[in-house]
């Protein structure tokens, strides 16, 4: 039986990313770039002033700050989108708004307040401190070079990211595609919404929990619905799902006579890669690939759907759909307070659904228990989840432990 690190390392390896398109700017929000950005002109794009008051010359900068009155006349008012007839020399000065570009030969820029006004055309300067070279002015360039990388291939856009796109010009941007994930739900025990419940069904919950957390992570789900544990409606509707990029199942991965993940891959001819992980819940997770897609056939309990889905399906998902992985030795993990007790167990990793508050200012994991197998209280409430390595036997309420956060894609 694999571990994590080595199952999740075997399907990292076996996926590939998904192609790329163009798509406009005010679309962009949350993609993910397939080239890498250079900028194609400085920014800011000229030397402007970043208050209004008056651009100064060099000169009368430093005589001023010796606390001398140094009387100015005021040849031009500048406001922001317009550009400047006349050029500062010692004794004369432009009035400037914010964003107006800097005049010709001025070396700084006098906030408005600090200066008093000796009549139509002349201000007299008065500083409460000394003025520095520049000083309220943003220099051409000093945020970004012409031909800088801005963003790398891979990066996730935010709103400042797309801001920054914005502001050099770019209208469309390459990005990766959304990877389409199909996802079956079976047991016979199931039915999906919509249909009349008799004793003993229960409503499909998990498949609806695996569409939405397909959305979070940027794929696009392809439902294939809830089907019975009949092998050869099961095969059916996974051929079906083949014009997605990847399949996600549930339930049927034990060994027991109604499980039938492993006879139903030999029959389809799925490479398995994947038979078992040493993790609790989730050991009978198992992953191979059909016709060159990857297929994840996850356990239908709702927290151990969840718990492999976050741990070993997302990181290959997050892969196919380009996103650069930036992280550190402990990968996505971090350590944080413990609000419970916990306890590991021998030779597996153990997971525990947790709920991550903040307690004094620090974040803390508090476990959620006393959940019945097959519950979904605990996955309605988590969070996160609290990562016990194997080995490790007990930890006490107060002490640190590594957790995850759900919706994070670091």
């Amino acid at each position: 039986m694999l571990s994590v690190e080595e199952a999740l390392n075997c399907m990292l390896d076996s996926v590939s990313q998904v192609g790329s398109e163009l798509i406009p700017l005010t679309a962009a929000l949350g993609r993910v770039l397939a080239v890498d950005m250079a900028a194609p002109a400085d920014l800011p794009r000229f030397s402007h002033a970043t208050v209004d008051g008056f651009a100064i010359h060099s000169q009368d900068a430093e005589q001023a700050s010796k606390g001398k009155r140094i009387p100015l006349k005021v040849i031009e008012t500048v406001p922001a989108g317009s550009s400047c007839r006349g050029a500062v020399k010692p004794g004369v000065t432009i009035r400037v708004m914010t964003g107006a570009p800097l005049p010709p030969g001025a070396g700084a820029v006098v906030r408005d307040e600090d200066t008093s006004h000796g009549g139509k055309n002349t201000a007299l300067v008065l500083l409460e401190k000394p003025v520095g070279p520049m000083e309220n002015v943003a220099r051409a360039g000093e945020s970004v070079r012409r031909g800088d990388l801005v963003l790398r291939k891979g990066t996730t856009l935010r709103p400042g990211n797309i801001g920054v796109l914005a502001s050099l010009g770019f209208r469309e941007l390459k990005v990766f595609r959304r990877p389409e994930i199909a996802v079956l739900s079976t047991g016979s025990e199931l039915v999906d919404l919509g249909e009349g419940l008799s004793l003993g069904k229960i409503f499909a919950s998990s498949f609806y929990v695996l569409l939405a957390k397909l959305r979070e992570c940027g794929c696009t789900p392809v439902p294939l619905g809830v089907v019975g544990d009949e092998q050869d409606r099961i095969r059916e509707r996974i051929r079906s799902g083949l014009v997605a990029d990847g399949i996600i199942t549930t339930g049927g991965t034990g060994h027991g006579g109604s499980d039938w993940v492993r006879p139903a891959y030999r029959e389809m001819a799925v490479g398995r890669r994947v038979d078992g992980v040493a993790m609790s819940p989730g050991r009978s997770f198992v992953f191979g690939l059909l016709e060159g897609r990857p297929v994840f056939a996850l356990p239908g309990s709702p927290s151990a759907s969840i718990v492999t889905f976050e741990e070993l399906v997302k990181p290959v998902l997050l892969k196919m759909g380009g996103k650069r992985r930036d992280q550190g030795p402990n990968g996505r993990t971090v350590k944080i307070d413990l609000g419970g007790r916990v306890r590991g167990r021998n030779g597996v990793q153990r997971y525990v659904l947790s709920r991550i508050v903040v307690e004094d200012g620090r974040l803390t994991a508090v476990p959620i228990a006393g959940e019945p197998r097959g519950s979904l209280g605990a996955v309605t409430y988590a969070n996160g989840m609290i990562v016990l390595p194997a080995g490790e036997s007990e930890v006490l309420p107060g002490q640190k432990v590594w957790a995850r956060l759900f919706g994070l894609d670091i």
